[in-house]
């Protein structure tokens, strides 16, 4: 049947919205099965039968996860019986903020304090990914061969204390 991978995406001025598409082009690539969801049309049940979510969002204002990833993540997290087996974070922001894509920290934290095992490091994008795709490229071919190497299990799952 082959690995299934869903992205889920918030973007406000499509620097999200590019790297989400970069990722499941090259989980599709890759020969996962891919669906891409933006973070305000999830429903409890959207997830349901993947092996990965991938999370992506940009930071607002002053480091704030958006209203929308945050909504999401809480119907996801919360009473759900829909387990989600596997998680990878990213986002986009701006160096000049001195929270630089602060939500990317926020989104991992809710995930592991609820038990979902992170696949791979956070990916922090500066702007758009559009001048350095093989970065997020790159990350995303990681998460996978780690997703593959040690399946749903993921023994090597990073901890709250290694994206400290």
């Amino acid at each position: 049947m082959g690995m299934r991978a869903a992205i889920v995406y918030a973007s406000m001025s499509g620097n999200t919205e590019e790297a989400a598409e970069l990722v499941a082009r090259t989980c599709e690539e890759a020969g996962l099965r891919t669906k891409l969801f933006l973070a305000d049309e999830v429903t409890k049940r959207s997830l349901a039968g993947f092996d990965i979510v991938y999370f992506g969002s940009y930071t607002w204002g002053d480091g704030e996860l958006p209203e929308e990833m945050r909504d999401c993540l809480r119907l996801l997290l919360k009473d759900n019986p829909n387990r989600i087996e596997q998680a990878a974070v990213f986002g986009t922001g701006d160096k000049m903020f001195v929270k630089y894509c602060r939500a990317v920290d926020e989104m991992a934290y809710h995930l592991m304090k609820h038990g979902v095992p992170l696949a791979s490091d956070l990916l922090k994008i500066e702007q758009s990914p559009r001048s350095r795709p093989y970065v997020v490229k790159d990350w995303t071919r990681r998460v996978i061969a780690q997703l593959q190497h040690e399946g749903v299990e993921n023994n090597g799952a990073i901890t709250e204390n290694q994206t400290a």
